[in-house]
């Protein structure tokens, strides 16, 4: 059985106490609606998701949208995609300066 990769993060467990009623007031300031600055193509509008504007564990909810499925994973796709495009022109730099000494 193929694994969601939110079942192999820590994420979870780095979450405030007070996760359940962050979500709701980032919910009830969303109006239930998609946040999303670009929308997925299968989104209704409906948000579902807690999103963190900015990657990591600033749980702050001025750092907090509320997202529609499939605009959260596709958000999440982007930003994956950018870390792995990061971390190859890094590999790339090092090896380059190392070639070059």
């Amino acid at each position: 059985t193929k694994r969601k990769p939110w079942q192999t993060s820590t994420r979870t467990k780095r979450l405030p106490n007070n996760w359940p009623q962050l979500r709701q007031q980032v919910a009830r300031r969303a109006g239930g609606k998609c946040q999303a600055t670009h929308h997925a193509p299968q989104c209704d509008g409906q948000g579902s998701e807690c999103d963190h504007i900015t990657p990591g564990d600033n749980h702050h909810p001025n750092n907090l949208q509320w997202l529609n499925h499939h605009c959260h994973k596709q958000k999440t796709q982007q930003e994956n995609n950018n870390d792995n495009k990061t971390e190859r022109n890094k590999n790339k730099d090092h090896k380059k300066n190392t070639q070059q000494k």
